[in-house]
């Protein structure tokens, strides 16, 4: 299949799903079909973050926020930058991706982290929701992580899961 034929296959989608759509053309003679998105405000939270400690000034400002939600699934971003002052050091960056299916409340969370020079982190957490009956319900849950790079090298992998019951009274 070419790019021609997803991008028709693409918009007959659009059409089909979308209540009111718009065909455009622009002055080279392309046509584009315009389908207008539903406007709906999103949570999102900015955050700036000033600690103080005998050995600097840390300096983190982040910005977290919910990308896509329904009745159903949730996705939620997050995006991270840190420095330190006094003495200065390198500064961190990082972001996280986030996706919980809201009926089973299970999900995953990816994240990454990387401090010039000295690596990057990268995460990942998942929970499944392997039954629920009243208020009762057991999750398998697992966690993965690694440092790579940097002046120690590559981490080895540092993983686990396991089984949660819980009971609300």
């Amino acid at each position: 299949m070419n790019c021609k034929s997803l991008v028709f296959l693409f918009g007959i989608l659009a059409l089909v799903a979308a209540e009111e759509t718009y065909l455009i053309e622009d002055q080279f003679g392309s046509e584009y079909l315009m389908v207008p998105l539903p406007l709906s405000r999103q949570r999102r939270q900015t955050t700036v973050d000033i600690n103080k400690n005998p050995g600097g000034t840390q300096v983190a400002l982040g910005h977290k926020g919910t990308i896509f939600e329904n009745d159903k699934h949730l996705v939620t971003g997050e995006g991270f930058i840190s420095k330190q002052f006094r003495p200065t050091g390198p500064t961190t960056l990082g972001g996280g991706l986030g996706y919980e299916h809201k009926p089973s409340g299970s999900g995953i969370n990816l994240g990454a982290s990387n401090t010039r020079g000295f690596g990057t982190d990268l995460s990942a957490t998942g929970t499944a929701n392997l039954w629920s009956k009243g208020n009762s319900r057991l999750d398998a849950y697992a966690n993965y992580d690694r440092h790579f790079g940097g002046p120690w090298g590559t981490g080895r992998p540092n993983y686990g899961g396991g089984l949660q019951f819980t009971h609300r009274f």
